[in-house]
């Protein structure tokens, strides 16, 4: 075996040199392929090139092969010799003969003897590393030289590597005048902006089975190497003429807007041909995710629901009246919740007590815009919009006639008598001399003045005077709440400066405090005209530092750049605020309330025997059957939850189903564990604390449904389920060590949740500080920038 592989390293010894000088010669034709030289010279001198090639490298495997000698045997053992580092040619003793004596006892003793020393140097036999001598025949180098031009030719031709190796073959023998032989063809196809795709770059002979989609309104950029007469750019039937950029290159572009195929042609010939589907611009869709809704204090509620292939941009509700002129209408912008989203769904609320239209039947619909300017809309729904309810009867009057302007415009005549009329009976709006003002400017403004000016006029003027007699200042308080609120949800959801975020959510603290204060007046001035307060626990209310803290945790979140976050944060809080309501809870708040609470001691008392009974599950050592005190306090639980489901019976509630649930595998954990079984006992125990944690929820429902709740916190309006947790119902972290649960994990978070928020900060600073680096790939700042966008 050693002898075949040094005969072999002989042979590759003496042949390679000859065959690398052939080697040599079609790496010079493939380095000079790929770097595109052929596209550089006539078609005559490419073919006379190849020629010339041809021959050399005929000649050097001419040569290679009539210098091919197979070593023979002697050479491989020599060979082996030489390479074991053998002296005296032991190999070769070991094929000799004796000369002479073979008769001779003592001869032929001696000769073996020799024969067994010989026999013994050439145990361990080495081959030896075969030699290409190529610094021998290449002093000077030129191999590194061809290794070079080759690695510079691949990374030059990219994709187009095995292209330029074959259209290196063919030269262009056509022999015009002044024609160079058209090597490279790239073209790419780039989408528009709005369709946040990479640019497609085309292969030339790709076997494609399927058209390639391409969004409408995309840029074709081809550039062609070698020929005289310029390109041109074909689609759907019309062509576009390449501009020169030198004597052999050239440059076309084109904006796809229709056609079936895509091809550029010189000179008669077809360079490159592709087959596509120009994909047309689809309008966005949206439609409601739920009915419009009327909220507690009479807004109007629109959830909706948006889709577009590449984003979303704006988004709008067009409101017209039933039975009047479609050209009127009211347009509402709604917020999105980002930038560029495919799919986007928010809610939003609208006070349109104030317009004209309120209590009237309506026709509301939803159009949304993408980039390319389509518009979509969603299915009419007949609402009728929310309207304020008056309880003092000079106001309800004042806001009947305004009603009558809306409803029978042409009646403004008598709607002025009527005015005039209640102008004098002073006694019903206690002699207020700016009631009485108004009523007269109002009666002569629909006498004297153009109709198309003065109905709009008086309308909002009997608005205002009808909130004098009702209620003062809380409607104006409200009123800038929700101004305040939307410019801070439009300015989160389109990456406003932070200093002007800062300002808004100042503004919207104020605003909050002076809502609070108006609904604190009008609930003493109900006390003072003799409506009846029930008490009510203070720990259950939302105080006005609830809603303040879940204002200071949104604009951290906007500072940390979680907008998206801010935004939903806001949006609940929203909810909360739509919702409270001067009234007061009846008398059956106090016995959910103590429901709740014995639930949540329950849900605390399951929580720890879980702890208690999952460690036992992963001790080696278990309690034999009879000696686990568990089951008795996991018995003592089932039965504290037969009394909390008894209790809801006795106060007409119905105890929900989930609760029966709990029972039965509170059974099952049980029996587990008076077998001393805890791994069996972890899952229904589990199962246990999920559904005691579902009838909480499902209480929640029922008193939401009882109070008239139509807010989505799930709460009744005003109140919170514990005291110990904050707004979004969460635990306000008062443990010592600075956590708190949530009934499964620990969380190691600071009490003000600050850490992730400065974590995010921290993180957000970083990319702004990467994004200014100009040191940085451009690749990664575009990135970072896009990031920067979105967050």
């Amino acid at each position: 075996m050693r002898l075949r592989a040094a005969r072999g390293a002989l042979l590759w010894e003496r042949s390679w040199p000859d065959f690398a000088l052939a080697l040599g010669v079609a790496g010079l034709y493939a380095a000079a392929a790929l770097l595109g030289l052929p596209a550089m010279v006539p078609g005559w001198l490419h073919a006379l090139g190849l020629a010339v090639l041809a021959l050399l490298l005929g000649a050097t495997l001419w040569r290679a092969v009539r210098a091919l000698r197979i070593p023979a045997a002697a050479e491989g053992r020599r060979r082996l010799e030489i390479a074991s580092g053998l002296d005296h040619r032991p190999l070769t003793a070991l094929n000799d003969k004796l000369a002479g004596g073979a008769g001779d006892p003592l001869s032929a003793a001696l000769w073996a003897a020799h024969r067994a020393r010989m026999a013994g140097r050439v145990r361990k036999l080495r081959v030896g590393r075969p030699l290409a001598g190529l610094l021998r025949h290449d002093p000077y180098g030129l191999r590194v030289i061809l290794t070079m031009a080759l690695l510079l030719g691949v990374l030059d031709a990219g994709g187009d590597a095995g292209d330029r190796l074959l259209r290196g073959l063919v030269p262009d023998l056509s022999f015009k005048p002044g024609v160079a032989a058209v090597t490279t063809l790239d073209i790419w196809v780039t989408p528009p902006d709005y369709t946040g795709e990479p640019p497609l770059f085309l292969k030339r002979d790709a076997a494609l089975t399927e058209p390639i989609a391409i969004p409408t309104g995309s840029t074709v950029l081809a550039q062609v190497q070698g020929g005289s007469e310029p390109p041109r750019l074909e689609v759907g039937g019309k062509s576009t003429d390449f501009t020169r950029i030198d004597a052999n290159n050239f440059k076309g572009s084109t904006t796809l807007t229709e056609g079936d195929k895509l091809a550029v042609t010189q000179g008669g010939s077809t360079l490159g041909s592709w087959p596509i589907h120009v994909v047309p611009n689809q309008p966005p869709t949206i439609s409601f995710a739920t009915p419009p809704q009327k909220t507690a204090h009479n807004a109007l509620k629109l959830d909706y629901r948006a889709t577009d292939e590449y984003g979303v941009e704006s988004a709008k509700a067009v409101i017209r009246r039933v039975g009047g002129d479609d050209e009127e209408t009211i347009e509402l912008d709604l917020p999105l919740p980002g930038l560029h989203l495919k799919e986007a769904r928010d809610a939003s609320f609208y006070d349109l007590t104030p317009h004209p239209w309120a209590g009237l039947p309506v026709r509301i619909q939803l159009e949304a815009r993408n980039a390319p300017g389509l518009v979509g809309k969603s299915d009419e729904v007949t609402f009728t919009l929310p309207e304020r309810t008056f309880h003092n009867a000079f106001a309800r009057a004042l806001i009947e006639q305004r009603r009558e302007l809306t409803v029978h415009p042409r009646d403004a005549d008598v709607v002025s008598e009527t005015l005039s009329d209640l102008s004098q009976q002073p006694g019903f709006f206690e002699d207020d001399k700016v009631v009485f003002l108004g009523l007269r400017i109002a009666s002569l403004r629909l006498r004297n003045d153009d109709p198309k000016t003065a109905i709009p006029s008086v309308q909002q003027l009997l608005w205002d005077l009808a909130l004098r007699l009702e209620d003062g200042h809380e409607t104006m308080a409200q009123r800038d709440l929700r101004d305040l609120m939307q410019q801070l949800q439009n300015a989160l959801a389109n990456n406003a400066p932070d200093e002007e975020i800062e300002r808004l959510t100042k503004e919207l603290k104020d605003a909050i405090d002076r809502y609070l204060k108006a609904l604190a007046e009008n609930m003493q001035r109900q006390n003072s005209n003799g409506q009846e307060m029930q008490p009510i626990d203070p720990s259950r209310l939302m105080t006005d530092r609830d809603l303040q803290r879940m204002l200071d945790r949104a604009r951290d979140l906007a500072r940390s750049g979680a907008k998206n976050a801010a935004r939903d944060l806001l949006s609940q809080l929203q909810n909360m605020l739509e919702n409270l309501r001067t009234a007061q809870p009846r008398q059956m708040l106090g016995q959910s309330n103590q429901a709740m609470r014995d639930l949540q001691q329950l849900m605390n008392r399951q929580q720890q025997l879980l702890d208690r009974t999952y460690r036992q599950s992963r001790q080696r050592g278990q309690p034999k059957p009879g000696q686990n005190g568990d089951a008795a306090e996991q018995d003592a639980i089932r039965r504290q939850l037969g009394e909390i489901m008894r209790e809801l019976g006795q106060q007409g509630q119905d105890a929900p189903q989930s609760l029966g649930r709990a029972d039965r595998s509170m059974g099952d954990a049980e029996q587990a564990l008076g077998r001393g079984a805890p791994g069996e006992a972890v899952g229904p125990e589990t199962d246990a604390l999920d559904a005691l944690q579902q009838a909480t929820k499902d209480i929640i429902d029922q008193m939401t449904s009882a109070f008239g709740g139509t807010g989505d916190s799930g709460l009744p309006d005003g109140v919170l389920p514990n005291a110990d947790r904050d707004p979004l119902g969460r635990p306000t972290g008062d443990s010592a060590d600075g956590t708190y649960s949530d009934g499964r994990l620990r969380m190691g978070e600071s009490k003000d949740d600050s850490f992730g928020t400065e974590r995010a900060k921290e993180i957000l600073d970083e990319l702004r500080r990467r994004s200014g680096d100009t040191q940085r790939p451009v690749i990664e700042r575009e990135y970072i920038d896009r990031l920067l966008q979105r967050f």
